[in-house]
This record gives C-alpha cells, sequence and structure tokens, in this order.
C-alpha cells in the first residue's frame, strides 16, 4: 500500500500561497497543528521549510535511527522527494515558509537535465535540520513578494528562487552538479542590454532573457553579475527607473501611462521603486524639474 504523504495526513493550515502568476518555485506560508501524530509519510515533492513563528518539538525515525529536534524561528528543514520518515510526533504550534524544490522548473531556470543526467538532490542528505540565516531572509522576501501580489515580476521570482537553490546546494551538496560553460562576451552582453532596455514595458524573465544569448537563466545570471557588478533584475530596474525619469520630464505622459511603459504592475508599486531609487515620488520628481 503507498504510504500518505505529510499534506494528506496534517491538519495544518496553509495561510498563503503563490498564485499562478508567480514564475519561481511554488511557495506556501503554512501552520502546523498544536500536536500530530504520524505512522509513516513521504513528500511528493522535495520541500524546504523555515520557521518563523511558534515553536515545536519534532521527533521521527529513519529505519533505526531516531532523530529529534526543537523547531523554532529560523529553523531550516529540508526533505527529499518521497523520502519516507517514520513515527512523525510533533507538539506545539509553529508557523513555517515552504518552497517546493520542483525540479523541472529548476531545470527550466538552469538548462540542466536533472532527470537524465545527475539529479541535484543526490548531491544532498535526504533529509536535514539546521539554521540558515540567507536561506531564512531570502524565503522572507518570497513571502513579502507573494503576499504583495508578485509586482516585481517573473525576473524577480525567479531570481530569488535560483537564489535559495544556490544557497541550498552551496551550503549542503556534497559536491556541485551545475558547472560553469561558456561565458558572456561582450558582443553578447551588448546585444541583451538592447534587449533589455527595447522590452522594459514587458514582465521580462531570466528564461527569455537566457534565450535572447544562448545561455540557461542560471548561467546567465552568474555571468551577467560578473560582467556588470549587479543581478539583470538590479539592471533591469535600473533601465526602468532611467526611462521613468525621462518621460517625466517630458510631463507628456501621465503617471499611470509611465507605470506601464516602463514595467510595473500598478502606479503603486512604481511610486514605491521610484522613490526608492531617487528619493522622491515620481509626482514629487516631476514638480522639483
Amino acid at each position: 500500500m503507498k504510504t500518505k504523504t505529510f499534506e494528506e495526513q496534517s491538519s495544518g493550515a496553509v495561510l498563503l500561497e503563490s498564485p499562478p502568476t508567480w514564475q519561481g518555485l511554488p511557495f506556501f506560508y503554512v501552520e502546523s497543528p498544536s500536536a500530530s501524530y504520524m505512522h509513516c509519510g513521504v513528500s511528493d515533492v522535495s520541500f524546504l521549510a523555515i520557521g518563523v513563528e511558534g515553536q515545536s518539538d519534532c521527533k521521527w525515525s529513519v529505519g533505526k535511527n531516531d532523530f529529534q529536534t526543537v523547531c523554532r524561528v529560523g529553523s531550516l528543514g529540508y526533505i527529499d522527494r518521497e523520502y519516507e520518515l517514520e513515527k512523525v510526533r510533533t507538539t506545539g504550534k509553529y508557523k513555517l515558509l515552504k518552497l517546493d524544490i520542483d525540479f523541472s522548473k529548476i531545470e527550466q531556470l538552469t538548462g540542466q537535465d536533472l532527470i537524465a543526467g545527475a539529479l541535484l538532490s543526490r548531491n544532498l542528505p535526504r533529509h536535514l535540520i539546521d539554521e540558515d540565516q540567507r536561506i531564512s531572509l531570502l524565503m522572507q522576501a518570497i513571502e513579502m513578494e507573494v503576499r504583495s501580489g508578485c509586482p516585481s515580476g517573473a525576473l524577480y521570482a525567479e531570481s530569488i528562487s535560483l537564489a535559495v537553490v544556490s544557497s541550498l546546494w552551496g551550503k549542503y551538496a556534497v559536491r556541485h552538479s551545475i558547472r560553469h560553460v561558456n561565458g558572456l562576451s561582450p558582443a553578447k552582453l551588448s546585444i541583451l542590454k538592447d534587449w533589455i532596455k527595447n522590452n522594459i514595458s514587458q514582465d521580462v524573465s531570466l528564461v527569455q532573457m537566457g534565450n535572447v544569448v544562448g545561455l540557461s537563466p542560471q548561467h546567465l545570471s552568474r555571468c551577467f553579475k560578473q560582467a556588470m557588478g549587479q543581478s539583470p533584475y538590479q539592471y533591469l530596474l535600473e533601465v526602468r527607473m532611467s526611462e521613468a525619469r525621462r518621460l517625466l520630464r517630458t510631463g507628456d505622459h501621465s503617471i499611470t501611462e509611465i507605470t506601464f511603459a516602463t514595467g510595473f504592475s500598478n502606479p503603486g508599486h512604481f511610486s514605491t521603486a521610484f522613490r526608492k531609487a531617487t528619493g522622491l515620488t515620481p509626482s514629487q520628481f516631476r514638480k522639483n524639474i
């Protein structure tokens, strides 16, 4: 008989989840029950979780080995797909941020055939408990983005998902299965910069940018930062701000028109990003010209 999944046996509540418009790895904000017991359980997908509120005493077994820990704020947990845990006991309410490690999505972003080749998960422990401040902050940033309605677009979602994956494998993998191949030549960089400039009104993604220069999204992200000293998302935001300032100076366009012309999802998000970049709201910038 097939082992039931953790989700099928848990009475926990999903408080927030990433919408269909989210282009990163599937994200969930979950509240666990105050107490639970599972004879055995598995997950259909590998997942990473970070505690953000409360505390839970956790016990479980794998074969003849027994494990015990206290999950609290900042605790990191990873469980590999179809890895069976037995006698899982938890006591104490606990809220956590959960990111599904979707291999098909990672394949798309990295350009690696993870199924036919070396699976990234084989380089990680089948399950682990630790604490990691960097991954915790990245997960909290994803929560803020999802809770805000994903206003920063596909590029941000893809980039921050890759950052979590890179941090996870960079710290816990026995060896790396993503290799550096080819570089971002000056000619390709020039082509890409022109393409970005001509597409700032669109919801630009790493996949699209990688296709322009024939590189995987993850390799492009790494090479772009080496060449430009900033991530593709930071560069795109800089180009958008430059175009926004130009349009504001002309006085021929409304704030709403400029919002969509520079690729922002709504005027509120545009105003927040503009003030963060310049110290002024768009209206204040226009008045001071």
